[in-house]
């Protein structure tokens, strides 16, 4: 049997092409060369063909003929497909079609598919007639005289008329032991020729008996691929215990004419992955997903992330290794091997030479082999697009892999600590891009409510700053209530003075009516000074800071976007936007100025209103007869309400002060509550992100107790701060902290340490660093794995690394290779068969895995694509042979059905016997394969 190095792989198969020696419905005329032509001019790919003839393989021995002539050589293997028509017939009045597939590998399969045949018989009228080309054509000419004249027309009417039983042919089959052992059996699934055509209500018993002895449907319908691989209404477990195991889909064109051959309706071609072989026929058997129906390779795998083959460049001189090439395939790869044959070497030095420096990180990890000893060595890579990766070239070359030395998986699994797992956990979920761009988003805004919680505090002790100064301002000025009462003093005693001079009413009135203009062009005036006090402010703010402000946008939107600082994109956005603000800082400036110019102008206007009106109580006051103590009085109260307007524009000015302090703490606040909830978010997305129903992935946001002691530390932790933290803190200073009301206890301390009970700061802390510390972004995300209920931090050592390598398999998003190596380290069997080996399986089909294993199940169970077995022969090479060889192929090689495991070179050996010969249980995982569908 031919060694296909690759492995097993996607090709296109027909296994239902009639010949020109078909005799119902043939078109081909008999042009056999015409036949042979177009077979061998097809462009589609075709790998293995099917030779169909009814009841005979007439036409297959025509076409071994060709073979042997040479002809056909595009066509890697011919399997004879004898086509049957058993009853009883469908709704339709057909009898249902059954095909036999034979083994076209067996020395003189011929001779005994004709045995075979010779034996399967039907019965007319007392007589018996064999399924041979002779008694078919003495059935035709029985049943048709008028046929005699011609042996073809005989022939014909004897087949389309040849019906056995499907008892009759069942109990012939299971009578025939090379047949059955040589042989797999396929029925059409149509309602007009196939199993689903038998009427339920009578047939249903034997409709089941049917599919549960076949192997395979001859069906391209979407609905019986989903049905029979229970992937439609019924589940895989539910086609299992119906059928006995899940039941694989082929086709083929069913060409009766060249213009028909290997184009079947709507482009529905059958794809097999496997050894062009019957073997690799055999295999669909075992693993139905290995068939595929479909216009299109199921392969998707991108070139430039799968590896093609692999070679050592050995220049030592020793023949330590050989140049050959190591072919590999896009799927699931297992290398095997004895003791110290070289099985780990071969995966570091494939994984070095990709990525150095992940292999270097993984291997101090994990205290590993390096293999870095051999002296005179080089390796290379060929990736599937033709690109070669050297062990002798730089880093800077390096691709993406994930490698998982030996060991690895045991020093995550037995660690306590949560930062590992929250390591490997956060890597693993990065890998999806629609998680990636989320999380990156959330830093973002994350980053911005710390900047903003930042400038919160600087402000609101910018404030207290500002407040105290205007404190310090009005203490010098004067109490409000003390200059009130002085002035309510003196207009009482001017008042007096006044009536001693007898004023009229009117003159009273007039009096009152002057005063209190004169108040409220006083308050006008204190409010436009006010006013033009604060717009001096903000127009200054502006030019003091608008430097500032620009260059700390520019730099928020460089990290944001994640371009470089030489980025002609970024600058080119970022200068016109610096432009835009310059312009509209430049605009503001110029409204806020052409308001603070028309204040002057309305104070002079003010100023004469005030002098107007004292130009018309100067005539009332000179009536008065103690003129010059009323002068003196009017000269107190000038100067006691000049004091007063003061005061009121300083008062104001700390009202506006206390609302902004105010409005300040209250969106401190808000920020910190918006941070809490913001981690929270982030939770929820993990929840949203689980591999599947027994591994489950959540998180919550935690307070990193060491951060927090940051806040305490400010103060002297013998003293009162115990009882500030008294919520958070234990009597041992162990904090417990609730991040559902953190957020509430953050507000309630910060009101604590800004009042009088507020406990003593630490010499050369400030309160504005207490602040600082208590609203810091101490946050963090723990994540939280559970497997089958059972939280991962309770789980043995074994069980805890199957959940965390099968987190690194399953829960990624990448599609560059993985590297692996003895998996199964600390798994008892029977976990590795139940669970690991399904990881592995959804696994490899979207990314390639390499994986060093001693465990027959993760090869024969996880179905590998390609085995590779590694193999060491003394200490050093001699002449024509090497102290390390390796051989790739596919688990359907075979070459020896015997026990005898003694041989010189990997070749004298199939793949299928290395694997029985290396690997404990290997015989007993292909038994235990086979058993489950029913092969044995």
């Amino acid at each position: 049997m031919r060694l296909y190095e690759h492995g097993s792989e996607w090709r296109r198969w027909d296994l239902h092409v009639h010949t020109p020696d078909s005799v119902l419905e043939t078109q081909f005329k008999g042009d056999w060369d015409g036949y042979i032509s177009a077979i061998e001019q097809s462009d589609s790919g075709i790998a293995v063909i099917g030779i169909t003839d009814y009841c005979s393989i007439s036409g297959y021995e025509k076409v071994v003929g060709y073979r042997q002539n040479g002809r056909m050589k595009n066509i890697e293997t011919i399997i004879p497909n004898i086509e049957f028509r058993i009853t009883p017939n469908t709704e339709k009045y057909k009898g249902i079609n059954i095909h036999i597939l034979v083994n076209p590998e067996s020395t003189h399969h011929i001779t005994e598919i004709k045995n075979a045949l010779s034996r399967l018989v039907i019965d007319h009228h007392a007589q018996n007639y064999a399924c041979t080309e002779d008694q078919l054509m003495s059935y035709g000419r029985t049943l048709h005289p008028e046929s005699a004249h011609s042996d073809r027309t005989s022939l014909r009417e004897g087949i389309n008329n040849f019906k056995p039983s499907y008892d009759v042919l069942k109990k012939w089959y299971n009578g025939e032991k090379w047949l059955k052992e040589n042989s797999i059996v396929v029925a059409a699934n149509g309602s007009k020729d196939g199993i689903s055509g038998l009427k339920d209500g009578g047939f249903s018993g034997l409709k089941k008996d049917i599919y549960q002895f076949i192997d395979m449907v001859f069906s391209a319908t979407p609905s019986d691929i989903s049905h029979f691989t229970g992937q439609g209404a019924k589940s895989r477990a539910d086609i299992i215990a119906d059928l006995g195991r899940l039941v694989p889909c082929v086709h083929g064109s069913d060409a009766h004419g060249i213009d028909k051959l290997f184009e079947p309706d709507h482009k529905r071609y059958c794809w097999i992955k496997a050894d062009p072989t019957f073997n690799g026929l055999k295999q669909v058997v075992f693993e139905p997903d290995r068939a595929f129906i479909g216009e299109l390779s199921p392969e998707t795998k991108t070139e430039y992330q799968t590896i093609k083959q692999v070679r050592y460049i050995d220049n030592s001189g020793t023949n330590k290794f050989s140049k050959k090439w190591i072919p590999l395939n896009k799927d699931l790869n297992t290398i095997i091997g004895g003791k110290s044959s070289g099985k780990s070497m071969l995966l570091y030095h494939i994984a070095k030479t990709i990525n150095p420096s992940e292999v270097s990180a993984r291997v101090e990890l994990s205290k590993s082999s390096t293999y870095s000893d051999i002296p005179n060595l080089d390796f290379e890579v060929e990736w599937s697009n033709n690109e070669v990766s050297k062990l002798s070239d730089s880093d800077d070359q390096a691709k993406a892999i994930t490698y998982i030395p030996q060991l690895y998986i045991n020093q995550l699994a037995d660690k306590d600590g949560r930062e590992d797992l929250n390591e490997l956990i956060s890597k693993t979920l990065l890998q999806n891009e629609q998680y990636k761009d989320f999380v990156n988003g959330l830093e973002n805004r994350v980053r911005a409510v710390n900047s903003s919680i930042n400038d919160k505090i600087n402000t609101r002790f910018l404030l207290i700053s500002e407040y105290q100064k205007l404190i310090n301002e009005l203490n010098e000025i004067g109490n409000d209530k003390s200059v009130k009462n002085e002035i309510v003093a003196l207009e009482g005693r001017a008042k007096e003075i006044r009536e001693k001079s007898k004023w009229t009413e009117d003159q009273e009135k007039h009096y009152a009516y002057l005063v209190h203009r004169r108040q409220c062009v006083i308050r006008a005036k204190d409010r436009l000074t006010y006013i033009q006090l604060g717009l001096q402010r903000f127009t200054e703010n502006i030019d003091n800071r608008q430097d500032q402000w620009i260059d700390t946008i520019r730099g928020q939107l460089h990290q944001d976007s994640g371009l470089i600082a030489q980025s002609t994109v970024l600058k080119g956005l970022l200068d016109s936007m610096q432009q835009d603000l310059v312009a509209s800082f430049t605009s503001t400036k110029g409204k806020a100025n052409q308001k603070l110019e028309s204040i002057p102008d309305r104070l002079t206007a003010l100023n004469d209103k005030l002098e107007g009106i004292e130009r018309e109580l100067k005539p009332l006051e000179e009536d008065v007869k103690d003129k010059a103590a009323l002068e003196q009085l009017n000269k107190q109260l000038k100067v006691e309400r000049e004091k007063l307007a003061r005061i009121n524009v300083k008062l104001k000015e700390l009202v506006a002060i206390t609302k902004k302090g105010e409005e300040c703490i209250k969106k401190l606040n808000e920020q910190f509550s918006s941070l809490i909830n913001l981690y929270k978010s982030h939770c929820t997305k993990v929840s949203e992100h689980q591999m599947d129903d027994d591994i489950k992935i959540e998180a919550k946001v935690v307070v990193d107790a060491s951060k927090f002691d940051s806040f305490v530390s400010c103060y002297h932790k013998a003293g009162p701060i115990r009882a500030v933290v008294n919520d958070v803190q234990d009597e041992n200073g162990d904090y417990h902290f609730d991040i559902d009301t953190h957020a509430a206890f953050v507000e309630k301390t910060a009101n604590t340490i800004k009042s009088s009970q507020s406990p003593t700061l630490r010499k050369n802390q400030s309160l504005k660093d207490a602040y600082k510390f208590l609203y810091a972004d101490y946050l963090g995300i723990d994540f939280l794995v559970t497997y089958k209920n059972d939280s991962i931090v309770h789980m043995s050592p074994g069980k805890r690394g199957l959940v965390l390598l099968s987190l690194m398999l399953e829960l990624s998003n990448s599609t560059h290779p993985i590297l692996i190596d003895q998996p199964e380290d600390n798994l008892d069997n029977r976990t590795i068969y139940s669970e690991l080996k399904d990881f592995v399986r959804k696994c490899k089909s979207k990314r390639q895995i390499i994986m060093v294993t001693h465990n027959a199940n993760l090869v024969v169970a996880a179905d590998a694509e390609c085995v590779v077995v590694a193999d060491q022969r003394g200490q050093s090479g001699t002449a024509g042979t090497y102290q390390f060889e390796y051989l790739g192929g596919s688990l359907e090689h075979s070459l020896k059905s015997d026990d005898n495991y003694d041989y010189q070179s990997l070749d004298e050996l199939g793949i299928r016997q290395h694997v029985c010969h290396i690997l404990e249980g290997g015989i007993s995982a292909f038994k235990e394969r086979e058993k489950k569908y029913n092969f044995l």
